[in-house]
């Protein structure tokens, strides 16, 4: 038993990803208690406690090593056939992201707020796509506005792959997708206590706790909790929070671990997104320009307030020989209220501002009450075995997801639009507005069922040959409607070749498959969509250096892309959509004190066509698309008064010009600039963060269709965190 034990506990500490200060002198990391050991002969033998000792060593903060979400495999990123990053917590805590979006800022291929400042979600875009969100391997969104945001504070890191992911992970866009991975519990104590004051009167305090449940270390806890209330740049916009993250950990073999992790969240919010006219955004009015604290709905009816409860289970067995077997499973129950009120400044009668649309504007109200149940498993095996020179690793799995959606919705008809009366843009009165009758919708249920297969082959010491296969059987069922069924194949095949001196040059190709739960204007069912990537490029990490570099060019072709339709409530699907372009991405620590990102990204096509109902085929801009970004950000690590601990940083970042869909208006090209200032000692962390300094009233993209969405002003949040 008592071996059993030490081989336990031996695994989480070896598993366990240790954050540790640079520049620490050796200490203490953990002692293993020896129990005696019965000898037949001799009688029981007594053994000291074996203790431990670490020096920890200056870390890469921005640089990693691996990316398991990439291949579902250990697989290091310098061998993986894809662009692929990850934002680690030490990265996410010097840029001081307050939300996902903010965590994708300074990331190659990534435009962060494609839509500007929204409470309602995440609208970041990934090689010109709409990216797909996962936690710990399973997707975490289903549909639109019925989810919660997920909180910062909660995650070990964040991983961005590039390019379909559909082979292992079904359905999802071409772009790309992001996964989450939670904070888990640790054998080594640790404990936070953070609070947080900041602009718009952000308020909040929070709790990280960690440790062993038992003295052998193979029950292990973690607690993670906040509670906030902060108002936004939008009047009576708030953005309140309150949070629970407990989780478990038990290691009662070897060979066998499991981790269940809770998440129970409560949002209350509002409308920050305005749906603003051009007149007064991109293009003059006589009034001058919309303010962007401007709240258009109504503060007695507008809320956008959700629900989430959430359990996690992560197994993981041993079953010798080199084999695992991997189970992720989660079910979730998540609830949305949704009220809103947004400018009737769309085509068609009465859909329209005053006649010289300078400063009124008739409103929509809207109603939209959702609740969504879902379950997702992902069942997979990995082994590996050697055939002379050929190293293989197989991954073979089969995952489900099941969905039920039930939605109460509700929006005024255009005769109760014009009875509802005009609202100035300028010069607003609250309180003249009509609640439209919501109806109960018919419930949705969606299934899906996956089975992939992936092989992995390294050859020799520098050849890594990729192959992977998948098969999808998806359908929808909305009660009264015909059930709407799929299937899909997918593959997905990559070619690298690693050179001595760090140089890894690679190619590749992988297809996605995403069905769409939803009926355009007519009713007519959507059409999935697919996708296909080329992509080729050079990934470059110096031996014994805390630096990686990727260079990729890629080319998407997409069928059936969705796209905004003609107000809010709608969308619209074309027909065909390519967007080509190349990334180049660079992290790293020098000399132990300068940690330093660099990105660039260049699109040279991202158009689609109308689409397969459209009067002849005309090519068009994609929305909301930068041709161009750039971003730079450094932190320098120094003494002061003979005391460590001190760091600065600052960043830049760069966007291109964003025409609309018919190039007839054009916002134009941004360059913000952030900082940060902390102080770290062994109990204390002491910072503070701002984010667009010079206060920049930014435009993030205009459509088409007649809205424009303004970007993040100007954030400062001061922090200070107690560790013991």
């Amino acid at each position: 038993m008592a071996g059993r034990r030490c081989a336990a506990l031996a695994f989480v500490l070896g598993a366990m990803p240790l954050s540790l200060p640079a520049q620490q002198s050796p200490e203490t990391v953990e002692t293993i208690p020896v129990e005696p050991v019965e000898d037949h002969d001799r009688g029981p033998a007594a053994f000291d406690d074996v203790v431990v000792y670490g020096s920890a060593l200056a870390e890469p903060r921005y640089s990693q090593d691996s990316a398991q979400a990439a291949t579902k495999t250990e697989t290091p990123i310098i061998e993986t056939p894809q662009s692929v990053s990850v934002i680690s917590a030490a990265r996410l805590e010097d840029l001081g992201a307050l939300t996902l979006q903010e965590a994708l800022r300074y990331s190659a291929g990534v435009r962060a707020g494609a839509y500007g400042f929204d409470t309602r979600g995440d609208f970041a875009m990934i090689r010109g796509t709409e990216f797909a969100q996962y936690q710990d391997g399973l997707r975490m969104l289903f549909g639109s506005y019925n989810n919660v945001r997920p909180d910062v504070y909660t995650l070990e890191g964040v991983t961005i792959v590039r390019g379909p992911s559909s082979v292992l992970y079904g359905q999802g866009p071409s772009g790309g997708m992001v996964n989450l991975t939670s904070k888990r519990p640790r054998v080594v104590p640790q404990h936070e206590l953070r609070a947080e004051y900041g602009s718009y009167e952000r308020r909040q305090i929070a709790l990280d706790s960690t440790g062993p449940l038992t003295e052998s270390g193979s029950l292990a806890y973690r607690m993670v909790a906040l509670a906030r209330q902060s108002d936004t740049q939008v009047d009576f916009v708030e953005n309140d929070r309150w949070l629970a993250a407990p989780s478990l950990r038990w290691v009662p073999f070897g060979w066998l671990r499991w981790t269940v992790l809770g998440h129970f969240q409560k949002d209350e919010s509002g409308s920050s997104t305005a749906f603003l006219p051009w007149e007064g955004t991109v293009q003059p009015n006589r009034n001058g320009q919309v303010p962007t604290n401007r709240f258009v709905s109504e503060p007695d009816f507008d809320r956008y307030d959700t629900e989430q409860q959430a359990v996690t289970s992560l197994l993981e067995i041993d079953l010798g020989a080199r084999w695992r077997f991997h189970q992720n499973l989660r079910y979730s129950d998540s609830s949305s209220v949704y009220r809103s009120m947004f400018p009737n400044i769309y085509t068609g009668d009465p859909y329209l501002l005053n006649p010289l649309r300078r400063d009124s504007v008739l409103r929509v109200t809207y109603v939209r009450d959702s609740d969504v149940q879902a379950l997702t498993a992902d069942q997979r095996v990995t082994g590996r075995w050697q055939w002379g020179p050929v190293a293989n690793l197989l991954l073979a799995g089969v995952d489900i997801t099941h969905v039920r959606a039930n939605e109460v919705m509700g929006q005024l008809d255009p005769l109760r639009i014009i009875a509802q009366g005009q609202f100035n843009l300028y010069e607003p009165e609250y309180g003249s507005f009509i609640v439209p009758e919501a109806t109960p919708q018919p419930e949705l249920t969606t299934r899906q069922t996956g089975y992939y297969l992936q092989n992995q082959l390294g050859i020799g010491e520098h050849l890594v040959v990729l192959a992977g296969a998948r098969f999808d059987t998806t359908s929808s069922e909305e009660e009264g409607a015909p059930k709407i069924e799929d299937e899909q194949t997918s593959l997905r095949g990559g070619l690298l070749y690693r050179f001595d001196a760090g140089f890894a040059p690679y190619v590749s190709y992988a297809e996605s498959f995403e069905p769409v739960a939803d009926y355009d204007a007519e009713g007519n069912p959507f059409e999935p969509v697919i996708g296909r990537q080329m992509e080729a490029g050079v990934k470059y990490q110096p031996p014994g250096a805390q630096t990686l570099l990727t260079a990729a060019w890629f080319d998407i072709e997409e069928e059936n892309r969705l796209a905004p339709g003609p107000t809010p409530a709608e969308q619209i699907q074309l027909g065909e959509a390519r967007v080509r372009g190349f990334e180049f991405e660079a992290t790293s620590t020098w000399r132990e004190r300068l940690d330093l990102i660099a990105t660039y990204t260049r699109l040279v096509d991202a158009y689609s066509d109308e689409g397969p109902n459209a009067d002849g085929q005309r090519i068009k801009k994609l929305p909301a698309i930068a041709d161009e970004q750039a971003s730079l950000f450094g932190r320098l690590r120094f003494g002061l008064f003979g005391m460590p601990g001190f760091s600065v940083g600052a960043g830049v970042r760069y966007t291109g010009a964003i025409p609309d869909e018919s190039q007839t208006v054009e916002v134009p090209s941004t360059t913000l600039f952030d900082a940060m200032a902390a102080f770290e000692s062994e109990h204390w962390r002491v910072a503070v963060n701002g984010t667009n300094l010079e206060d920049e009233v930014v435009l993030s993209a205009c459509l088409e269709r007649g809205d424009c969405f303004y970007g993040a002003r100007r954030s400062v949040v001061g922090s200070v965190a107690y560790r013991f």
